[in-house]
């Protein structure tokens, strides 16, 4: 029987923190069914049972923080014995349950690491669970903090970042929103509107979709847009895959999806990253415009600066129309000036040319 190993989560994930085993040692189990809730950096995720049977031991405890690959715990047969294994534990959560008495014994990481020498490569399936216990949000909130400060720190310094500034004129869009509204329809958020600009401009330019990773290009099947939102005094990035292809009312549901997902903290970590551009928006905080930081791998970030009517010249006479700020800022090192230029003048004819075509 295998044991339970905590996932492999992809880029940058080394450690986590178990919260809840769902189950007790002697209780029967299902394969593929919620066995046990980690945290891993802003995000929960809910570890299944790899098989039928039962659970005969637990080697890391709510509050163990471990790093991945650990045995968690070990599925068998009623009557069988649980081999003697020692999962590795980085460091206890106090605030999720009391640290045992030979915790510092624990973490002195002296003793060899016993594992099963015929275990399985692969790493059970995970799932996020329907609803956040309350008492893990302040330590997800913290993680989400602690995480943000190390990818922005990182970015900023190995980064050769340029920024490159367009004024965008969305009359089009807010136009296609009024419309909506009198159609008694809910219109989609700017955002929304955004990163469909954006899917459009990565279809006429797919050579440019791409992430910087392990010190290479390297380029992206299909197009994945970011979107960062604001959770209370966090921030995070939810991230809509596969969009290429899709209408405007598709990116929207998926979109409302992952803000419904965001505000129960019950978002996967592939809800998380792996995004080929990251729109951030700051115009409803009346900013008129910045300069963000790319959040790595990706090699783009689209920062919004606020809608507001402001006077322009449109086929020679001046009216006033509303405009936004938008920076691109890209990391040099995946693409030049000139291609990303294009990639941002694309982005604003879809936006000031917009038409419904869904």
């Amino acid at each position: 029987m295998p044991g339970v190993l905590f996932p492999q989560l992809g880029f940058a994930t080394a450690e986590g923190t178990i919260l809840n085993w769902l189950h007790e040692v002697g209780e029967h189990v299902e394969g593929g069914t919620p066995l046990v809730e980690v945290a891993s950096e802003k995000a929960i995720n809910v570890v299944v049972t790899p098989v039928d049977g039962v659970l005969l031991a637990v080697f890391a405890p709510a509050g163990a923080i471990v790093p991945e690959g650990e045995t968690l715990g070990w599925i068998g047969q009623d009557g069988e014995q649980p081999p003697e294994l020692t999962c590795r534990w980085l460091g206890w959560e106090a605030d999720i349950a009391p640290p045992p008495e030979d915790l510092a014994v624990r973490l002195q990481g002296t003793a060899p690491n016993t594992r099963e020498a015929d275990r399985e490569d692969e790493f059970p399936p995970f799932q996020p669970p329907e609803q956040v216990d309350k008492r893990y949000r302040s330590l997800l909130k913290k993680q989400i903090r602690d995480t943000t400060g190390k990818r922005m720190s990182q970015s900023w310094v190995d980064k050769p970042k340029v920024d490159l500034f367009a004024e965008i004129n969305l009359s089009q869009v807010v136009a296609h929103r009024e419309a909506e509204k009198q159609a008694g329809r809910q219109p989609p958020p700017f955002n929304v509107y955004i990163a469909h600009a954006v899917v459009r401009a990565f279809e006429e330019f797919p050579h440019l979709n791409c992430n910087w990773l392990d010190g290479r290009r390297v380029p992206l099947e299909d197009i994945h847009v970011g979107v960062a939102v604001a959770l209370e005094e966090s921030l995070l990035t939810i991230s809509l895959k596969n969009l290429g292809g899709l209408s405007l009312r598709e990116v929207e549901r998926r979109y409302r999806s992952l803000i419904r997902k965001a505000a129960a903290m019950t978002l996967r970590r592939e809800d998380l990253y792996g995004s080929s551009l990251t729109v951030t928006n700051l115009g409803e905080f009346e900013i008129y415009g910045f300069t963000p930081v790319i959040n790595p791998p990706e090699v783009y970030i689209l920062g919004i600066g606020e809608l507001k009517d402001r006077v322009v010249v449109v086929d020679g006479k001046i009216i006033v129309a509303p405009v936004s700020y938008f920076c691109l800022s890209f990391d040099h090192r995946g693409v030049d000036g000139a291609p990303a230029s294009r990639l941002l003048r694309s982005i604003k004819h879809h936006l000031e040319d917009y038409r419904d075509n869904d």
